[in-house]
């Protein structure tokens, strides 16, 4: 009898809540049938049965958390068409928010380490107000709900017992990091720990992007900066292909011969790279409308697991929030990441500088001060990238 376990789903993802099944015991199910919808710390899944057959036990209930490789559900009288786990497929849904039953059967929506959160602080999700996309509960709300609890009498009296102690002693709260921000901590802490980094900075000049830019808004082509930095960044990689690389665990690096460009997402759960494949073969046109739709699917959670991995170099656009210099940490296993940054008046005009780390096991510091002058006269000749 065969049974069906919770395959790998990538990007270090070990186990994920079993929001909804779509089958029951006793249900007969059809090869490729989404059986089951499965919310990691990134993304949602729906995942497809590789069988046919008859479902004879189910292992986890709707809101359990299961392990990748543990069974999930037993299938009875499969047909001999059967296909090897690993190249079962999962594809996130276009939305799937959490639902969890509170007070007379009214819904609020969180990922499952936002609810685990608010278990353990004893918190009724019924009463925290999500600002997330559609209503959203974050982490942050819980945290702030939490700084600011339901006044009753019985609070007030009780803070009123302790005021003099708590006057001898510092008020603080523990945070402990979930969901995307655990996420994010781990990897940064394996790059920073496995990678020596360094970073390399250049002024750019941006007056002529500036003007072209305009020119071809005055032709009906509307961008923003970025499409513009992945093209720099690319025709650079192509002079310079260490810099279009993977470290692995055993010391070695992988050259890559293609150009997945990870672009640095800021969302209300925390940092997302979201990954445009194959991007030295689109325009700027095809690239502006593919990272604006990554971006606003990132902020909404609806990125699918394809879109966040597999990246060969990362760019990080702090300036659309406003800093003028940074050292962005490499987005691991990735060997390094450009930083661009907010454009400012200067006595030449306009300018704005660009920053580079790098990994110093592969990359040495005269190659990473070429690269970097390479983009900055790629972005100083804009009519350069369309050829």
């Amino acid at each position: 009898m065969p049974t069906f376990k919770l395959p790998d789903i990538g990007e270090g993802v070990q186990e994920g809540e079993v929001v909804k099944w779509n089958v029951k015991q006793g249900d007969r199910v059809h090869k490729d049938d989404i059986i089951v919808e499965v919310m990691t710390d990134k993304v949602t899944v729906q995942i497809p049965s590789p069988f046919e057959g008859e479902v004879t036990k189910m292992y986890y209930k709707e809101g359990e958390i299961a392990k990748v490789g543990t069974a999930l559900l037993d299938i009875g009288g499969a047909s001999s068409t059967t296909v090897a786990q690993e190249h079962v497929a999962v594809e996130a849904p276009a939305k799937l928010p959490i639902k969890e039953e509170v007070g007379e059967k009214a819904s609020v929506l969180a990922p499952p380490a936002v609810r685990k959160l608010a278990r353990e602080r004893g918190i009724d999700l019924s009463r925290v107000k999500g600002t997330g996309p559609g209503g959203r509960i974050t982490a942050k709300d819980v945290e702030t709900f939490v700084a600011e609890p339901e006044i009753t009498v019985e609070a007030v009296a009780q803070k009123t017992e302790t005021t003099t102690a708590r006057a001898a002693t510092a008020e603080h709260r523990v945070m402990e990091l979930k969901g995307l921000r655990r996420l994010i901590s781990e990897k940064m802490t394996k790059s920073k720990r496995n990678i020596p980094h360094y970073a390399v900075a250049e002024e750019v000049k941006m007056q002529e992007l500036i003007e072209f830019k305009e020119k071809l808004k005055s032709q009906g082509v509307a961008l923003s900066y970025t499409p513009f930095f992945v093209k720099a960044a690319i025709a650079a990689l192509r002079e310079y292909p260490y810099l279009n690389a993977r470290s692995q665990e055993d010391g070695k690096f992988e050259l890559l011969d293609y150009y997945n460009i990870g672009i640095a997402v800021d969302t209300t759960e925390g940092l997302t790279v979201a990954v445009v494949k194959q991007a030295d073969k689109k325009s700027l046109t095809e690239l502006s409308a593919e990272i604006e739709d990554l971006a606003k699917r990132a902020r909404e959670s609806k990125l699918k697991l394809d879109e966040v991995r597999d990246s060969t170099f990362t760019v990080t656009n702090v300036g659309s929030i406003g800093g003028i210099f940074s050292t962005p940490i490499i987005n691991y296993p990735e060997v390094a990441i450009m930083g661009v940054h907010r454009i400012m008046e200067g006595p030449a005009g306009k300018f704005m500088y660009i920053t580079l780390s790098a990994d110093h096991r592969l990359v040495d510091g005269a190659m990473a001060a070429r690269f970097i002058t390479r983009v900055k006269r790629y972005l100083e000749a804009p009519a350069t990238l369309l050829v």
